[in-house]
């Protein structure tokens, strides 16, 4: 009878200590995330201009997909719902923006076993935060801070997010070095750990510190060839003559105005070049410490970025489109038992979830989506999927083939036909050619199995489009194409033709606004130059809150509280905080994204203060100021169809 006893206590000791044996098994994880890194910026897959020695390690070590992208976006913040798909493993139409449903990737990965830890970029809610991570440090809030150095970032204590003052570390640095303290803290620990790490750079602001800011000659840059300086025939005309998705004919962020926009495109590459070679720097840091505590061997590293960047490839600056330059991103595994290989495999991002679970043997938790690429990674398959489908704003989709790739622009009833095998910049429109007809055809049937498989529908676009930042003004497929961007029409709904406000008296107003400016200021007497520029910059951080930029939404909001002035029963704004709205827009907006960042309204600020002080007693009076905010519109168009040089209301 003793005996049994003792065998029996000896199984339930087994039963209880067996899941935390099996967890010390298990392979640490280090995920590093970057932000707005373009795919085809890094040395390893052949750009000779950007030097990523550390990055490339992973590459030339590890499995790389190369043809993985993210599905989409229904807002302009696209690092939202890619963080989002990322997560929680669910695509985007299914993918909860705050993470507060269903188990995520850090807490599948706590109840296996392993610690949990992250520092860097958390963009879906601080609640889903605390409820996945036992350890966190240097921790922002937020999608994009205004400058990489002083960033707003919080610490776990007890459980809790708490904040403090990060002081002069670059952004880079300071979330390098949070994960590299973590790191050394479990060298000897016994549970498996799990190290998030979603930096916040290539993200703007393009600032690269100290010796990474000229690390780069523009002079020797390359420009890619689609590339709207090189191409501008790619810049495809919206209705009324503007250029698609901004660029504003390939005008970049240069440093010299009087450069020519290949000269200034160059300089823009230089700096983010910069940026990234710094990144890449800290990313060896990282590495180095795991291969310092003895850990290297038993952690395996995931690099991924978060989604691309046009930098005014095809005529647009964002991240809002579903050319390969925007939505292919780069995923790596490396480390413990990752062999070496690639894959042309067509994956997604949210896809890295179940891989994970796949390759530390955990289960896979109930509504995951994403396909494990285990089985690729060790030889045992070779896809997962036949047709990989993308979906930005309201009017654009792709569907692709291992092959061939069909971008329907719904809005304009409109299609493109790429061969991404012999033209992965997406150069030559193939689909007027008669022998692409039948692949048009069997493409638009895997597009449309596809939509009704993810639930693309119209009440699903719009929902996501009002509660993710997205300006819902149609279904999918209708509507007047925007390049992603839904139709707003002021003062005459969302149906129709665009309705222009009455004309306004621009001198009154801008003396209103100069004198709103003053008040808000507590400033009637004028501002020293330094305070006039920090007040544009505080009202500019008012009006855009938590989001990286300010549309135009935000600006009229902005500008109607400095007017006094509230929206007309219909909900239109009204025609002065409209304008003057639109005209501040024209005065800032150096990329023609019709989105206003902070370094925009910076750049701006310093020219009028410069300008605008005409008495040259070093600050700017309410006369002074009127004149500037006059300068805004004078900067607007002149309304199409009209003989006289009236200035018009209607939308951009």
């Amino acid at each position: 009878m003793k005996t049994r006893l003792i065998n029996l206590y000896i199984i339930l000791f087994a039963a209880i200590a067996w899941p935390s044996a099996e967890a010390a098994k298990r392979p640490n994880i280090v995920f590093i995330f970057t932000d707005d890194q373009r795919p085809d910026a890094f040395g390893a897959v052949g750009n000779p201009d950007v030097k990523t020695p550390n990055m490339d390690r992973l590459f030339h070590n590890g499995f790389v997909f190369k043809q993985a992208y993210i599905q989409g976006s229904m807002t302009f913040a696209t690092c939202l719902p890619s963080r989002a798909m990322l997560m929680s493993g669910k695509s985007l139409f299914r993918a909860p923006m705050r993470l507060d449903s269903g188990t995520i990737l850090p807490q599948a990965l706590r109840k296996g076993g392993y610690h949990t830890f992250a520092t860097g970029k958390w963009h879906n809610g601080e609640l889903s935060f605390e409820n996945s991570f036992d350890e966190a440090e240097a921790v922002f809030f937020g999608g994009a801070a205004r400058s990489h150095i002083g960033v707003p970032v919080h610490r776990m204590i007890a459980g809790l997010m708490v904040p403090y003052d990060s002081g002069d570390s670059f952004s880079t640095e300071l979330f390098a070095d949070a994960a590299i303290e973590y790191i050394e803290s479990r060298e000897k620990a016994d549970k498996p750990f799990f190290c998030y790490i979603p930096v916040t750079a290539p993200h703007s602001p393009v600032t690269p510190p100290g010796k990474w800011a000229t690390m780069y000659d523009p002079e020797k840059i390359t420009l890619p060839p689609n590339h709207v300086a090189l191409r501008p025939d790619l810049a495809e005309q919206e209705r009324g003559g503007s250029r698609r998705g901004g660029g504003r004919g390939g005008r970049g962020r240069g440093d010299d105005e009087n450069a020519s926009p290949v000269e200034r495109a160059k300089q823009d590459y230089a700096k983010y070049y910069g940026l990234i070679s710094h990144l890449d720097h800290h990313v060896g840091r990282v590495l180095e410490s795991l291969e310092k505590t003895g850990q290297a061997d038993n952690t395996i590293v995931v690099l991924a970025t978060d989604h691309g960047m046009s930098k005014s490839s095809h005529g647009a600056s964002g991240k809002n489109n579903a050319y390969e330059h925007t939505s292919r991103v780069q995923m790596v595994f490396s480390g413990a038992a990752v062999p070496k290989g690639s894959s042309d495999a067509l994956v997604y991002l949210y896809d890295i979830y179940p891989t994970l679970c796949g390759l530390t043997g955990l289960p896979l938790p109930e509504g995951v989506e994403g396909k494990s690429l285990a089985g690729i990674i060790r030889g045992k398959a070779e896809k997962v999927r036949e047709h990989l489908f993308t979906a930005y704003m309201q009017d654009q989709r792709t569907i692709r083939d291992d092959r061939w790739k069909l971008f329907l622009r719904g809005g304009e009833d409109r299609v493109a036909l790429y061969d991404l095998k012999n033209d992965p910049h997406e150069l030559n429109d193939l689909a007027k050619r008669p022998e692409q007809a039948k692949r048009i055809d069997k493409l638009k049937s895997a597009l449309a199995k596809a939509r009704a498989e993810y639930g693309d529908t119209d009440e699903a676009v719009a929902r996501l489009m009002r509660s993710r930042g997205g300006r819902p003004g149609g279904r999918p497929g209708g509507g007047r194409p925007t390049g992603g961007r839904p139709s707003r029409r002021p003062g005459g709904g969302e149906r129709g033709p665009v309705a222009e406000l009455p004309r306004v008296d621009a001198p009154a107003l801008a003396k209103r606004l100069a004198k709103g400016f003053m008040t808000y200021a507590r400033a009637e007497g004028g501002l020293a130059k330094r305070e006039f520029e920090s007040t544009w910059l505080a009202l500019h951080s008012n009006w855009k809150g938590d989001d990286s930029t300010a549309g135009r939404r935000e600006l009229i909001a902005g500008f109607a509280t400095l007017l006094g002035t509230e929206s007309n029963r219909r909900g239109a704004p009204a025609a002065e905080p409209f304008t003057a709205a639109r005209a501040f827009s024209y005065a800032t907006d150096s990329d023609g994204d019709r989105e206003i960042t902070p370094e925009e309204v910076q750049t701006a600020v310093k020219k009028w203060s410069a300008e605008g002080d005409k008495n040259a007693d070093g600050k700017l009076d309410v006369t002074e100021t009127a004149a500037i905010i006059e300068g805004f519109f004078k900067q607007l168009p002149a309304a199409r169809g009209t003989r006289d040089n009236r200035r018009p209301t209607g939308r951009r």
